[in-house]
């Protein structure tokens, strides 16, 4: 579960350039799937390795998730600002 958590955090960083949205999910899902596996290895006792894996998923899935929010919200107030400036037919 840790190698997921990496692998779905490092694919919201490219996916926040996508309106933000696949970003912002990507992002979530990673987080929720490296706090899983850190507890996971943790209730192992040691047994289970991956903690530097589920970490760094984490902090990826974070970096996406931020990435997406702010370029959605970019991208909306470009919006607004077009819509305002645009003359009405």
């Amino acid at each position: 579960m840790a190698i997921a958590a990496l692998v779905v955090g490092l694919s919201a960083v490219p996916g926040a350039s996508f309106l933000g949205v696949p970003g912002v999910v990507l992002g979530i899902v990673a987080i929720i799937l490296g706090l899983r596996a850190r507890g996971r290895i943790k209730r192992s006792g040691g047994a289970r390795g991956g903690a530097g894996f589920a970490v760094a998923g984490m902090i990826a899935g974070g970096c996406g998730a931020v990435l997406g929010a702010l370029w959605a919200v970019y991208l909306t107030l470009l919006y607004l600002a077009m819509m305002q400036a645009t003359p009405a037919p």
